[in-house]
């Protein structure tokens, strides 16, 4: 039997640092999440923009493109909390390891690059061991060639240009003492001069040629940007009278430089975090005119341009109403746009118009930016749930554009909330229940506004039980999502006005402003019952029951409630295992309820349907359990004749049900073959919709592997951390079969620890069996 497997959907949020991210002129952003680098293709439309690159043990800390002189961009670099940086370069269309720069003893921090001829560069990296290092490749070798040791001090950002006239290397340097180091080569870089004036530590530094001039942009977290001018120094052949502009002069390469303070620009009331140039021509205008974007913690993008009186103002002001983000922590321009990236890992793109006066909020890719515990399908596939570590529960759908082009986006964020999310569960059709590190499980009704968009963007339309509120907002210093219904009046003293829901008409996915401020779900029910922390919850697919567990170290902590979905009661309460139950599954015809544990067992309740009662069918012990370490994960056989566990252990078992009786605890179950031993921990399965026994295995890890079980186990296909994840895989789930999918087509999303949520398509050659 072959297979043929396909990205589909990746969502993805960019690290919580500067410089995380970078945009080239051909539209290729570049950035780093958790241990990866991604490269985003804002031009694609119709398939997944991203591809992810894992090869880093740390969290990526900075990214920068390579730009040669021409203006072709084939490679990046990266630098990690690894100690290393890598260049990355673009081989036969894949991207390719080419070197990996080993030196430092702690994370790198910052990088830049600079070709200095041909394919020759110099690579910058500073680190947390108070050291920048100085690399350069020639004839594809790359060799350290300077340790420069700041005692205790600590690079906060660099960047370097070519000096004009010389065509040498200029080095700036921002660092703790909130000067900026300048350093040139001479045998070795030495430092040949210091810019002081900000008051805090400097963040950003960018640089561009004018008329034989740098020009270097500096922000700071005293919330000033200054413009220094370098030129080569020019002895003035008659006294200045009148006010004269302080200039410094430090001599490199043999010539005698000059650097003045060109402006302060005051805008931002926050930290500045970064700063960009760009140069750009009117049409009644050759010569071409410099702008300076910059972003600041004050939740605001500036873009200042210069008068023709030399004053530098700000032409365009944009950035983040409401939510609860803190701001941006850089921005790039890119082609006929510009973008910022927020504390939360969001993206915002704006786009230009042609006379580079106004912009408008654009689409751009959104995800969580901390470990995704769960994913699971709506019961009839037709929108993905999401739960995060970064305390969000998040919608992905498909966009149908027309011309039968669909992509996946995110289109609601229906829970933010303030402790770190774990488990979901679909109950029926724009209904869910979350847990979090809570004792509450908490319910929540898709409003009237997200229902008409919805099947706006996807063209599905949801089948509610009873009309709701239009909307929901979260007050302030609260942690449940209030409704807010058609009419009510703004004013209402009880309501948070920065964070108030307006009901909105979208055709299209919504941008993060949106997503932050509109898209929330009322929450409809608070179930109270478990002792501990609520670790994982299941909702049977006929949508009457839901079962819950808690973190337990004892019997009567590791319970699983009951409850019922229509009157939200709790009616049961099974007592089987000693530790934390650590995964729920009911059967396909929801009349059994698998439950997997820490204490290495798994139990099989039976329903009885005349009382939604529950008694266990079957359990393993001591004497008959297959797994010697934690039981992570649990799933069904897509027709419900039998189940799959699996273990910290490595292996896989499957249990089905037999003719005879045994007189243990298995009594009519026993184990289906031999397991599948992977001698990595199991930490997800999933089984495909189809009479075969497709298997898809996550590992901690990280990849996920997928086979075909019938007498014995046959490999099908491996996702490695590349097209899968590069930290352990939490969950994966089949998307459920509808009698308008392909058949020979299925849909499998994952979850896992390095913050991506993922969709493959795997495509059933009908011809191979």
């Amino acid at each position: 039997m072959k297979i043929f497997v396909k990205q589909v959907y990746t969502a993805a949020a960019c690290n919580r640092t500067p410089e995380i991210v970078d945009w080239n002129k051909a539209g290729l952003m570049c950035f780093g999440a958790c241990n990866a680098v991604v490269i985003y293709d804002t031009k694609i439309k119709g398939r997944d923009p991203l591809a992810i690159l894992a090869h880093h043990g740390g969290r990526v800390n900075s990214v920068k493109w390579l730009t040669k002189p021409d203006g072709t961009c084939n490679e990046l670099i990266s630098a990690s909390a690894d100690k290393t940086a890598v260049i990355w370069t673009l081989v036969d269309d894949v991207w390719k390891v080419t070197s990996v720069l080993k030196g430092h003893s702690d994370g790198i921090t910052c990088v830049y690059g600079m070709y200095t001829g041909g394919n020759d560069l110099f690579v910058f990296t500073s680190s947390v061991d108070s050291t920048v290092k100085v690399w350069e490749r020639s004839n594809d070798t790359v060799t350290l060639k300077q340790s420069i040791n700041l005692n205790s001090g600590l690079c906060l950002t660099l960047h370097a240009q070519m000096l004009p006239v010389v065509n040498k290397p200029i080095l700036f340097l921002g660092l703790d003492d909130n000067k900026i180091h300048v350093f040139a080569l001479n045998g070795e870089y030495h430092r040949v001069d210091v810019l002081v004036g900000h008051e805090d530590w400097v963040r950003g530094l960018d640089s561009i040629i004018e008329d034989n001039n740098i020009m270097l942009a500096s922000a700071s977290q005293d919330t000033y940007i200054r413009i220094w001018r370098i030129e080569r120094y020019v002895k003035e052949s008659s006294p200045v009278t009148g006010i004269k502009v302080e200039q410094k002069v430090f001599d490199a390469y043999d010539v005698i430089w000059s650097v003045k303070l060109e402006a302060v620009l005051a805008g931002h009331e926050g930290w500045v975090y970064g700063v960009q140039w760009d140069s750009f021509s009117e049409k009644d205008n050759k010569q071409p005119i410099q702008r300076l974007l910059s972003s600041s913690l004050d939740k605001t993008i500036i873009i200042w341009e210069p008068e023709a009186n030399g004053a530098w103002v700000e032409k365009i002001r944009v950035g983040e109403v409401g939510g609860n983000g803190l701001g941006f922590y850089g921005s790039r321009f890119g082609p006929g746009a510009f973008m910022g990236h927020g504390y939360n890992g969001s993206f915002h793109i704006w786009k230009l118009d042609k006379t580079l006066k106004t912009c408008e909020s654009s689409l751009a890719l959104s995800g969580h930016f901390s470990g995704v515990e769960d994913v699971q399908w709506e019961g009839r596939g037709r929108y993905l749930l999401s739960a995060s570590m970064d305390q969000t529960a998040r919608l992905h759908a498909p966009w149908k554009l027309g011309h039968g082009i669909v992509e996946w986006h995110e289109i609601a964020r229906p829970q933010i909330h303030g402790y770190d999310m774990c488990s979901l569960a679909p109950i029926r059709a724009g209904v869910y229940a979350s847990a979090a590190e809570e004792k509450v499980i908490r319910v929540f009704q898709a409003p009237n506004n997200f229902v008409t968009n919805f099947k706006n963007i996807t063209s599905q339309e949801l089948e509610m039980d009873d009309l709701g509120p239009e909307g929901a907002s979260v007050p302030s210093l609260g942690l449940s999502n209030k409704a807010v219904f058609s009419g009510d009046d703004m004013t209402d003293a009880d309501v948070d006005k920065d964070g108030y829901f307006t009901a909105i008409e979208l055709h299209e996915p919504p941008t993060e402003e949106t997503l932050m401020q509109n898209t929330l779900w009322p929450e409809s029910h608070k179930l109270y019952g478990h002792g501990y922390e609520v670790f994982c919850v299941c909702a049977s697919p006929d949508g009457t029951l839901l079962a819950s567990s808690c973190k337990a170290n004892t019997a009567q902590h590791a319970a699983v409630l009951i409850w019922d979905t229509k009157t939200w009661q709790q009616i049961h309460k099974l007592v089987s295992h000693q530790l934390t139950v650590t995964q729920l599954a009911f059967s396909p015809d929801s009349q059994h309820l698998l439950s997997v544990s820490r204490d290495r067992r798994w139990t099989l309740f039976k329903r009885d349907e005349n009382s939604n009662k529950f008694e266990v069918a079957a359990c393993t012990d001591k004497t008959n359990g297959v797994h010697s370490r934690i039981i992570w994960c649990c799933a069904w056989f897509s027709e419900g004749v039998g189940f799959g566990t699996g273990s910290r252990d490595g292996k896989v078992c499957l249990w089905s049900k037999t003719d005879s009786t045994s007189d243990t605890t298995l009594k009519n179950y026993a184990l289906l073959g031999k397991p599948l031993e992977l001698e990595i921990s199991v930490t997800a399965i999933a089984f495909a919709p189809e009479k075969i026994k497709i298997v898809a295995v996550g590992l901690e890890t990280g990849c996920i592997q997928i086979f075909k079980h019938e007498d014995s186990w046959t490999t099908l296909h491996q996702l490695d951390n590349s097209a899968a994840h590069h930290l352990t895989v939490k969950r994966l789930t089949f998307k459920p079969k509808t009698k308008e999918d392909n058949k020979h087509e299925l849909l499998l999303a994952s979850c896992g620890s390095d913050h991506f949520v993922r969709i493959h398509s795997i495509n059933l050659d009908p011809t191979q069996t």
